[in-house]
């Protein structure tokens, strides 16, 4: 049964990693052809999110080992994705206060921008709404709080729509705003990545599910 459970956590995993990369390529090229830093910052989040699930797979394949080993492995793999967490987050940091501050080109959204957008939402509701389902039904707190995670991207994916939305209506361009508001998220990730105590959900992906043994 315990075997069972690790294999669905794992499953889970691997799909949450593929759905992120998947929508980060496809944010990233609509993202370079409209010039949206928003969107662009978008895709660096789903990245980044790809890589969190990747933490969560190595989490649950090291969570049977003991002592040592498994300390070291989890806080080298901790701290060197907490490191390419920041340094998206600066560089997403620089090019909005570049935005802000230079007269760059306005950006081109189009009718397919509005469109990849509106699938990235239904994308990641899809999502969390599975990863809470599978992290309720096996009781695994790593996929609940991946869940709700992945419920708060696609919060920060509406913003961008939004962002998209003043500038078709009132052509005013805010997603210089909505990058910085995402930096901040992304910079609160890597910094959970290091001080896991700092997370709203008390529990970090390399830690072993309190919740192991129980199902």
């Amino acid at each position: 049964m315990e075997n069972d459970r690790s294999k669905v956590i794992v499953k889970s995993g691997y799909l949450f990693i593929l759905t992120n990369f998947l929508l980060a390529a496809f944010n990233l090229v609509v993202g370079l052809i409209a010039g949206s830093l928003a969107i662009t910052s978008d895709a660096a989040h789903s990245l980044i999110d790809a890589i969190s699930g990747f933490v969560v797979v190595v989490g649950e394949k090291i969570a049977k080992k003991k002592g040592d080993k498994r300390d070291k492995i989890e806080r080298i793999t901790t701290v060197a994705i907490a490191i390419v967490i920041i340094a998206a987050g600066v560089h997403i940091v620089v090019e909005a206060i570049e935005k802000l501050t230079e007269a760059e080109e306005a950006p081109e959204y189009s009718l397919a921008t509005v469109i990849v957008l509106v699938g990235s939402i239904i994308a990641k509701l899809a999502l969390a709404l599975y990863l809470k389902h599978r992290g309720n039904k096996y009781k695994s707190k790593v996929l609940s709080a991946s869940g709700a995670e992945t419920m708060n991207d696609m919060v920060i994916s509406v913003a961008v729509l939004t962002s998209v939305g003043f500038y078709f209506l009132w052509g005013i361009d805010i997603e210089a705003y909505i990058s910085l508001i995402i930096s901040l998220i992304i910079f609160k990730i890597g910094l959970e990545f290091i001080f896991p105590k700092l997370s709203k959900h008390h529990h970090h992906p390399l830690e072993t599910d309190p919740s192991h043994g129980t199902a």
